[in-house]
């Protein structure tokens, strides 16, 4: 249990740095540093993705990648040594610890393509037309990247089981702490009755860790989106291309919530889409979506499959049949 806790912290601890990139501002709470841990495993999955094109994600690369979050630790010290730090990991490895202590096992479809497909990206680059192997390998989420690139020598083949756990209690942590701020500030609106509500769901309805897969990561990041839209500043660009980032990263995970995209075509009525041209995220967006369709064509000749339509007949490997 120890080294569960102590692995809790440590990967939260070397994760949440890589949100800097898409983080907005520099603050010093628990609200904060859970969006930016959000934020962090997004830029991560999209490092994974992008190094699977040329490398295996091995052990040794894996740990390589680590220096970056150490390097950002140091030059931000009054952040990560701050004690409001402090208490966000504490919290964020407590949660992290009791709902793998809760689980058994991990089995939501892990044995039939989730640990495959996260043991093949540790082994192999990409791999064309490995849909032929079997069809499953061409509905992957993008969380089997962020769980493979979490296997290094730190965590070990264990760094595994961290992926899912990590988007669950950064949610919480958010949630939560916006709560007690309200009700601190006796701000009773429906933000509020919101973030509640859908806390009480999360507690009732997602508290058993061996169920988790694909599904409920995604749910949870829906729920934050919601939450961010809500209270989220309309006319402001980088809110939005972050929103949309979100979105997007919630339709790898899970392509049935493409009507996520409905939110920011809401969102987008208040927006001028020529600032929008000028943030550097955007064009992380615009790669981030490039690569991950790249992938889809060379790992089963569509770019959604098993959309005929977007399907590619003339590639050899293509697997439609």
């Amino acid at each position: 249990m120890l080294i569960l806790i102590l692995d809790s912290i440590l990967i939260v601890l070397l994760f949440t740095p890589f949100g800097l990139i898409l983080s907005n501002e520099n603050q010093k709470n628990l609200d904060y540093f859970s969006t930016q841990l959000l934020y962090g495993l997004i830029i991560i999955s999209f490092i994974a993705l992008s190094l699977n094109f040329f490398l295996p994600l091995n052990k040794n690369l894996n740990s390589l990648i680590l220096l970056l979050p150490i390097i950002l630790i140091l030059k931000r010290k009054k952040i990560y040594f701050s004690k409001e730090f402090l208490i966000f990991l504490i919290a964020s490895a407590s949660i992290i610890s009791i709902l793998i202590l809760e689980s058994n096992v991990y089995r939501p479809d892990a044995g039939l393509y989730h640990l495959p497909y996260i043991k093949i990206l540790n082994d192999e680059k990409i791999i064309f037309g490995l849909s032929n192997l079997h069809v499953r390998y061409s509905h992957i989420s993008i969380i089997q990247y962020l769980s493979a690139i979490s296997n290094n020598i730190i965590f070990n083949g264990n760094g595994i089981i961290f992926a899912q756990a990590l988007i669950a209690a950064s949610v919480i942590i958010n949630f939560s702490y916006k709560i007690y701020f309200y009700n601190k500030n006796k701000n009773y609106n429906f933000h509020f009755f919101y973030l509640v509500s859908t806390l009480i769901f999360i507690i009732y309805k997602m508290n058993r860790y061996s169920e988790y897969g694909n599904d409920a990561p995604s749910h949870f990041l829906f729920f934050f989106l919601v939450s961010e839209l809500l209270n989220s500043n309309k006319e402001n660009i980088k809110d939005f291309c972050n929103s949309v980032i979100l979105m997007s990263f919630i339709i790898f995970n899970k392509i049935t919530l493409l009507m996520c995209l409905l939110l920011g075509l809401i969102a987008l009525k208040k927006i001028n889409l020529y600032e929008v041209f000028k943030l550097k995220r955007f064009y992380f967006l615009i790669i981030f979506i490039v690569f991950w369709f790249l992938k889809n064509i060379i790992i089963s000749g569509c770019v959604i499959y098993p959309v005929k339509s977007l399907c590619f007949k003339s590639l050899i490997w293509s697997d439609l049949q």
